[in-house]
């Protein structure tokens, strides 16, 4: 074959070929695409079953499945090594919060209203090691007020209560010394018994600042409206007998 037929299968076969890339390119583009869905959906599903915890499975190895979470999340996942502060945090923060206020732990404080409300309530002494809970009580409050007012009120109410007027004449229902200040020798000059203890007369003023109250409200009642008419009539009266 001479040369000048060699040309015209050599062109034909450069124009084939010249034909041909156009279809080269798209399908390799095509299995560039391909392959881009297939990495977004794998990292889809590596998000999902970090975001669904451990219970839901997870064919990956732990420390994949860890370094996916940080990159969805943005930030570091806890591992074995600080798994126990972890778990102390959570114990901390699930742990009821006990306050003098209108927070509760459980047990209704509020005291926001003005309905007659029957409530339960006992005096706390937290000085350490002479810590004390004092007899329980109760009383109906009609008041309209917040925890700290409550707790201020029976401080000082149970305080005065403390002083004794008449050393002959105590009632029983008074409060005696309890038996860890009278073990510890705690407060004698408050004690009606220099030795056995008896009752308690009062607390250092020093001591003061150690007593809580804790309380619970336990029903509320509507409050019977006043009767304008009937006090109106018993003045008539009075001012009747006075004339």
């Amino acid at each position: 074959m001479t040369s000048n037929e060699r040309e015209p299968s050599n062109v034909v076969r450069f124009f084939g070929q010249l034909l041909a890339l156009p279809i080269v390119a798209f399908v390799h583009s095509i299995e560039v695409i391909i392959r881009t869905m297939q990495g977004v959906q794998q990292v889809s599903n590596q998000g999902m079953r970090v975001m669904a915890g451990p219970q839901a499975g997870s064919g990956m190895a732990p420390e994949t499945d860890i370094a996916v979470a940080q990159q969805v999340s943005g930030s570091a996942i806890p591992t074995a090594d600080n798994a126990g502060v972890r778990d102390e945090i959570t114990n901390q923060e699930e742990k009821p919060l006990t306050t003098n206020g209108d927070c509760t732990s459980g047990q209704e404080k509020d005291l926001h209203d003005d309905m007659l409300k029957l409530v339960r309530y006992k005096v706390l002494f937290v000085r350490r090691e002479y810590e004390v809970a004092f007899p329980e009580q109760e009383d109906l409050v009609s008041d309209n007020m917040d925890g700290s007012a409550f707790t201020a009120w029976k401080i000082a109410e149970f305080i005065q209560n403390l002083a004794i007027k008449d050393p002959a004449n105590i009632p029983p229902t008074h409060i005696a010394v309890p038996q860890k200040w009278i073990d510890k020798s705690y407060a004698q000059e408050y004690w009606t018994d220099s030795e056995k203890g008896g009752y308690l007369s009062g607390i250092p003023h020093e001591d003061k600042k150690y007593l809580r109250v804790y309380f619970e409200v336990l029903e509320r009642y509507p409050r019977e409206k006043f009767k304008y008419e009937e006090q109106q009539i018993r003045v008539l009266e009075e001012i009747r007998d006075k004339l």
